[in-house]
C-alpha cells in the first residue's frame, strides 16, 4: 500500500468516526451496527453457549463478554506485533497495510460507541 493511499484511508477512516457521532448518520450507524452484532456475534455466541453448555460447562453471559474482549484484544495485539515484524524486515508497504488493520481495530469500538450514543439520543 502506498503512503498516499494510507494517508487517505486514515482520513476516511478519521471522518467516519466523526459522523458516528452525529444525530442522523451516527443513529444509522448505531443501528447497522446492532444488527451486525446480533447475526454475526451475538449468534454465534449463543450457539457456542449452548453447545458448551450441553458438555457440562455453563458459561454465563458476562464470561462470555469478556472471552470475546479478550479475543478482540488479541487480535489488535496481533495487528500491532505484525507491524513491528513488517518494519523491522523494512517493508514498509505492509507495514501500513498492518497498520491500517490496527487502526480499523482501534476505531471499531469508539464507532460503535459514538453511533449507538447518537442513535439513543436521536430515538424518539
Amino acid at each position: 500500500m502506498s503512503q498516499r493511499a494510507f494517508i487517505t484511508l486514515l482520513i476516511l477512516l478519521v471522518v467516519l468516526v466523526a459522523l458516528s457521532a452525529t444525530p442522523f448518520l451516527g443513529a444509522m450507524i448505531g443501528f447497522l451496527f446492532g444488527i451486525t452484532i446480533a447475526f454475526f456475534v451475538a449468534g454465534p455466541a449463543m450457539l457456542i453457549g449452548k453447545a458448551l453448555e450441553k458438555n457440562g460447562i455453563a458459561i454465563s453471559g458476562q464470561t462470555g463478554l469478556w472471552v470475546l474482549a479478550g479475543f478482540y484484544a488479541l487480535l489488535t495485539l496481533a495487528a500491532a506485533f505484525q507491524i513491528w515484524r513488517q518494519l523491522q524486515r523494512r517493508e514498509p508497504d505492509q507495514a501500513r497495510s498492518a497498520g491500517l488493520r490496527l487502526a480499523v481495530l482501534v476505531a471499531l469500538p469508539m464507532i460503535a460507541w459514538l453511533s449507538v450514543n447518537a442513535m439513543q439520543d436521536a430515538w424518539p
